[in-house]
């Protein structure tokens, strides 16, 4: 029997399910999501990592896929929690060039971070909900599509620039760099290909406060749940099981 592949989830937020009972915490979401591809379930074996709460990390023998996931907070911050998971993906980042990295949202900007790049406040304000990515050519290959819809949220973004060997997956209006790419090591989106319409409308709930009243209700007429969930999970499972 081929050996399974191993996924490390770091749960990096507990806001989105914070007693655990809608889907057993957001790793436990995202956990369900990579199983709902057949080649995930069958090849791979899923544990979460509370990165936030409890600091809890693998040791490098205990997950060949690191997948960090989405918090409402940004890179930059300097929250122990933060600052620690930083220093961890930079080692592994310098050390550990069989380790696949995944990052959604914030992991997508941790990682960026790890790398030298860039990441900042989008001057363009928040991407929320439903949003269609016009992807690169190398975006292209990886989704067999040229464009993808995707729930997001974010007020942050990782900046443009040099991404030397690093490729960018597309762009938006309002975020020129959607998902960065580096064949057999990086696979990451700022959208979150994770979050279905009912998840979404949570997510809304919890921003609310933080966009006007405008904002707010435009983000809930997008959140149309016509997303490309299948095809980005498609090709996650082509990257981790690559």
């Amino acid at each position: 029997m081929a050996q399974r592949t191993k996924i490390g989830i770091f749960e990096c937020d507990d806001t989105l399910d914070p007693d655990r009972s809608r889907y057993g915490g957001y790793g436990g979401l995202i956990s369900t999501w990579l199983k709902s591809n057949n080649r995930l379930r069958e090849q791979t074996e899923i544990r979460v990592w509370d990165t936030k709460n409890k600091m809890q990390y693998p040791q490098s023998d205990e997950c060949d896929v690191i997948l960090i996931t989405g918090a409402p907070t940004h890179p930059k911050n300097q929250e122990l929690w933060i600052t620690k998971l930083l220093a961890y993906v930079e080692e592994v980042v310098r050390a550990e060039q069989d380790k696949k990295l995944v990052g959604i949202c914030f992991g997508h900007q941790v990682i960026a971070l790890a790398h030298g790049l860039s990441v900042g406040v989008n001057n363009k304000g928040y991407e929320n909900a439903v949003t269609n990515i016009q992807l690169s050519e190398t975006g292209k290959s990886i989704f067999r599509q040229d464009r993808i819809a995707l729930n997001q949220s974010h007020c942050w973004e990782v900046k443009e620039g040099n991404l030397g060997q690093i490729q960018n997956l597309g762009s938006t209006e309002k975020t020129a760099i959607q998902g960065l790419y580096l064949p057999g090591r990086l696979w990451t989106l700022q959208s979150h290909p994770e979050f279905d319409k009912k998840a979404m409308e949570r997510v809304l709930e919890l921003t609310r406060p933080e966009i006007t009243e405008e904002e707010y209700r435009k983000a809930v007429s997008d959140n149309t749940g016509k997303i490309d969930q299948e095809v980005a999970l498609d090709s996650l499972a082509n990257f981790i099981l690559s």
